[in-house]
């Protein structure tokens, strides 16, 4: 009977996760994924296929597991994005994964695409319902949330550099106005209300 390969899988998603979240696509190395992961360079192929094929399903379970721990409200969007917020927090990885397969790898992954699709439309339901504004489209709204979440991680190290003690940390207070800003976007104008 071969021996069990659910640990080793297990093992080489750990490293995988690591190397990609620190490296990127680009830098990460197989050698040091199967290094790390106490497993040798032929059962990454064997488990998973190419080096481009595992960051895919690494960036798709990390997106996977985000949306497992937060679920979308539409109707209230600036408590959905405190709580995306905090999950990043607690998941730097996921964030970092995040940036780096908009950075290396422009082509959708299935289960985030369907994700979005959920969350997309349960922003024109939110709409519909006169919860959020509606003169603008569901699909930039949610862009536009996901980017106010993730602001601090984007801006510029110029800007950053504003902040020296900490310019890798957002500044304190910052969840607050992401928040204050998405209530502000998400707000039905009196014209729409």
């Amino acid at each position: 009977m071969p021996p069990d390969a659910t640990e080793t899988k297990r093992r080489l998603m750990k490293a995988a996760v690591e190397e990609f979240a620190a490296y990127g696509l680009a830098g990460a190395r197989i050698d040091r994924i199967a290094e790390n992961a106490k497993a040798n360079k032929r059962s990454i192929y064997m488990h998973f296929g190419t080096k481009e094929e595992l960051f895919d399903k690494v960036v798709a379970d990390s997106m996977s597991e985000l949306a497992t721990a937060v679920a979308i409200d539409a109707g209230n969007l600036p408590d959905y994005a405190g709580e995306l917020y905090d999950q990043l927090e607690r998941r730097p990885h996921v964030r970092r994964l995040y940036l780096w397969a908009g950075l290396e790898r422009q082509r959708p992954i299935d289960a985030e695409v369907a994700e979005y699709r959920r969350n997309v439309h349960a922003i024109q339901a939110a709409q519909e319902a006169g919860r959020i504004r509606t003169d603008i489209p569901a699909l930039d709204l949610m862009a536009m949330v996901i980017a106010l979440v993730i602001s601090w991680d984007t801006a510029s190290w110029s800007l950053k550099a504003l902040r020296p003690e900490a310019a890798h940390q957002p500044p304190a207070g910052h969840r607050a106005a992401m928040a204050a800003a998405v209530t502000a976007l998400a707000r039905p104008s009196p014209a729409h209300a």
